[in-house]
């Protein structure tokens, strides 16, 4: 089968639990990374073909930025395999939130899945995840996954709520520290132009939606939050949420 993979991945973990998903499915794939630009032209996926799309999960949300993006790509009753990855804590309604999306473009949800990856703010929830048991818990998803699309598939239950939940936020925002050398490829990769590259060590708040691009392809590791905020913040979140969580998954119902 032809696979297409449909990703905003701004640390990198969702494309890597996309592209595991896909790379269990199919050895022909086309990749559609979203997370700074987009095909400024609608994509039709065809109903012959398989979508794995995945975003991150900002605040039990699919992330506001991703969304218009998301819907540049339409199905055909195409079949596709939904993901959220998130940093530990919750999904929330992110995994509902993004098949409603998928499903308003023509696409047809045959599976679905929560997984675990490292916290993109508070890196000490999460670290080192997707593990080697994440890694082949995806193997699993995807193994059932075509034995699914070998028959025909029904309906398919996914927990969440509508409406979805408004995402909060903390006043903190990513700034470097003096081992910038203001290389500027933070400002290069940022997905929301948040940094200006004649000044790169802040940041503008505005624009900045605190999705961690800037942190993983700092070169010095400079970059990250700082802030007696952050830290109280930080203390509060590792102590909740450090307690290990497992992936889920969810199939459509065998016809």
């Amino acid at each position: 089968m032809k696979v297409t993979t449909l990703y905003f991945s701004a640390t990198y973990t969702t494309r890597k639990v996309v592209e595991t998903v896909a790379a269990n499915l199919s050895d022909e794939v086309t990749t559609y990374d979203i997370t700074n630009d987009a095909p400024t032209e609608s994509v039709t996926i065809p109903s012959d073909e398989v979508l794995v799309v995945g975003v991150p999960v900002y605040a039990g949300r699919v992330p506001a930025m991703a969304v218009e993006r998301l819907r540049r790509f339409k199905g055909e009753k195409t079949p596709a395999v939904v993901v959220a990855v998130y940093g530990n804590r919750h999904y929330d309604d992110a995994v509902l939130e993004l098949h409603d999306i998928m499903s308003e473009c023509g696409f047809c949800t045959v599976a679905a899945g929560a997984f675990i990856a490292q916290h993109s703010i508070f890196p000490k929830v999460g670290k080192a995840r997707p593990d080697a048991k994440d890694l082949a818990d995806i193997k699993r998803f995807a193994e059932q996954i075509t034995t699914l699309l070998d028959g025909s598939f029904g309906a398919i239950e996914i927990p969440g709520n509508r409406p979805y939940k408004v995402p909060g936020g903390i006043p903190i925002w990513p700034t470097a520290s003096r081992k910038c050398t203001a290389c500027g490829a933070c400002a290069r990769l940022c997905p929301t132009g948040a940094i200006d590259p004649a000044s790169p060590k802040g940041v503008n708040k505005e624009k900045c939606i605190k999705c961690g691009r800037c942190i993983v392809v700092c070169p010095t590791k400079s970059r990250r939050f700082y802030g007696i905020k952050y830290s109280l913040a930080a203390a509060r979140f590792n102590s909740a949420f450090t307690a290990r969580r497992e992936n889920e998954m969810w199939f459509a119902n065998k016809e």
